[in-house]
């Protein structure tokens, strides 16, 4: 019968309003905790991805620049370069112009509009 009354005892005491209530303010307590670092989490995840996208973009810039590297190191490159830069042309060699032959019916402005007779309210025919 003693054993009956101590555990009736400790559950007077587990069930008392100032047992739960502290027990509610550390539920609390550890969910904000956890909300926080939640939060911190996500944060991070965020930043990881970002750091990783400028990883991927600067990596592709690197082989871009190795590609030029190694175009550049050859001399037809070098060349290649010279020419699109300084219109520079090794000895003996010539320039060759092409022009059209054809006569083109371009007209100026001006003589356009004296020829047409058109009312001034038809501006955009």
């Amino acid at each position: 019968m003693l054993e009956f009354y101590q555990k009736r005892s400790w559950r007077a005491v587990v069930y008392s309003p100032i047992t739960v209530a502290i027990l509610l303010l550390i539920t609390i307590g550890l969910a904000r905790i956890v909300y926080d670092r939640y939060s911190i989490e996500r944060d991070m995840y965020q930043r990881r991805m970002a750091a990783e996208a400028e990883v991927a973009e600067l990596l592709e810039r690197k082989a871009m620049l190795e590609e030029k590297v190694e175009y550049l190191s050859h001399e037809r490159g070098i060349e290649a370069e010279m020419r699109r830069n300084f219109d520079v042309a090794q000895p003996g060699e010539k320039v060759v112009i092409i022009l059209d032959t054809e006569e083109s019916n371009v007209q100026p402005l001006s003589a356009l509009s004296a020829t047409t007779s058109a009312p001034w309210y038809l501006f955009w025919r």
